[in-house]
């Protein structure tokens, strides 16, 4: 047997049992713990990252001296393009012994980004997030629909099967009518107790069965990630599937983390990351609403610093939930709201084309138009290393998601189209699929 699959399995499990101890811990537990993980990852970075290591010298902090949380405010804050164009900064010398595993986003500002997640931060997002969708009703071996973006072996696969955990993953890339109503047969045959998703492609999946005038078996609970979850997307998919719906909020960056609890109350997970919100100067929020920060507690081979999210949080300061847990309270959070494309074989794509972009050297924030079911254009705000490859690669990683059947067309930009509410996302749709 593969003992780094036993090894990674073990420490899950490891993880899982803290995971859901802790979260039963008071205000004064969590945060000492907060401290201790904050003073031991300022010494790791001080000592083994040079990016962290020119800055505290600029900054005049002593590792040694570091608090905790208390002088967390000493450290300036780390934004996408320091990231993006200096990512090798941030690796850790001894970043080989903690598990290099290289990943990539764009996230909802179509912004590349390239980075490492060590393996004990990998342990600790997957027991948290298995923590996350127990509040909304999991449980290992429940029939558990996984409706978001995956790439099969075989291109065309509608889904995959995985038996021994009674889990079905759809690829939420290949919405369409057909493909649609395929999964509602099988949601009615399997009757499945949860179902896991972006709420976009799931809400559209019951639009269609109404359409076709086939009813839905009722499911046990819904948890949605990968996109905003606006109130109208969450009344149509309650309606629709008679059931309660609990949100997810993480990043690929693994700092930050925010799920509902059974009493709906969104739970920043402060076991798992250390969060702030800052005003427009980068200061501290007085009243509890502007730009979410986090700091992962974990990841020793790329430590990410009071990383600014570019999602705005409104916190709920003092308010103590029923259910008991001490975590912070999220009032609302604003983050990924895009349009949706449709495209010329029928398909519809949300937040699934996010990834589209993480091989565009040299594209600081870019941004999908569509203006005919047969045309997109790219909006690109770029810096010096943008070239006729970067261009290449971006479309080729749309052409992934959007078939070869649509035409596409890049523009150079100085900035990026709003909608009438000001917002700038990364998908804007001229053709009437608004973001509900």
């Amino acid at each position: 047997m593969d003992t780094k699959l036993i090894t990674y399995s073990f420490n899950i499990a490891r993880r899982c049992l803290f995971y859901f101890t802790s979260q039963h811990w008071s205000r004064e537990r969590l945060e000492a713990y907060q401290d201790a993980r904050l003073r031991s990852l300022i010494m790791h970075a001080a000592g083994h990252v040079p990016y962290y290591r020119a800055l505290f010298r600029e900054a005049g902090i002593d590792p040694a001296a570091f608090r905790g949380r208390e002088d967390m405010h000493r450290i300036p804050l780390l934004d996408k393009d320091t990231l993006r164009t200096r990512k090798d900064e941030f690796v850790a010398d001894n970043a080989a012994m903690y598990g290099m595993n290289w990943d990539s986003t764009s996230g909802s500002t179509g912004t590349p980004l390239h980075f490492i997640i060590d393996n004990e931060t990998k342990a600790n997002k997957l027991a948290a997030v298995i923590r996350s969708y127990q509040w909304g009703g999991y449980f290992p071996w429940k029939k558990t629909f996984s409706i978001q973006s995956y790439r099969f072996k075989t291109p065309g696969t509608l889904y995959k099967n995985f038996r021994f955990v009674n889990l079905w993953r759809f690829d939420a890339k290949l919405l369409k009518r057909d493909t649609a109503l395929n999964m509602v047969n099988m949601m009615n045959t399997i009757r499945p107790d949860m179902i896991i998703g972006y709420p976009f492609t799931i809400l559209m999946i019951s639009r269609f069965a109404q359409e076709n005038g086939i009813p839905l078996n009722p499911v046990g609970s819904i948890v949605t990630a990968g996109e905003t979850l606006s109130e109208n997307r969450r009344r149509g998919l309650e309606e629709a599937y008679r059931c309660e719906v609990f949100d997810f909020y993480s990043h690929h960056e693994d700092v930050v983390l925010v799920s509902e609890c059974r009493e709906h109350t969104k739970h920043v997970h402060e076991d798992f990351s250390y969060c702030e919100v800052v005003d427009g100067s980068g200061g501290a929020a007085a009243d509890g609403t502007g730009e979410l920060v986090g700091t992962g507690l974990y990841n020793y081979a790329m430590p990410l610093i009071r990383y600014r999210t570019g999602d705005t949080v409104v916190f709920e300061p003092g308010k103590r939930c029923r259910c008991g847990r001490e975590f912070r309270a999220v009032k609302e959070i604003v983050g990924r709201q895009n349009d949706y494309l449709e495209t010329p074989d029928g398909r519809f794509l949300g937040n699934v084309l996010e990834h589209s972009v993480d091989n565009a050297r040299g594209v600081v924030l870019s941004q999908c138009v569509q203006d005919a079911v047969d045309h997109i254009y790219i909006n690109i705000i770029a810096d010096e290393t943008f070239s006729e490859d970067s261009k290449k690669e971006f479309e080729k990683g749309l052409r992934v998601r959007l078939g070869n059947e649509i035409r596409i067309d890049f523009k150079v930009v100085s900035e990026l189209e709003r909608t009438k509410s000001g917002k700038t996302p990364f998908i804007l749709s001229k053709i009437g699929h608004n973001f509900v």
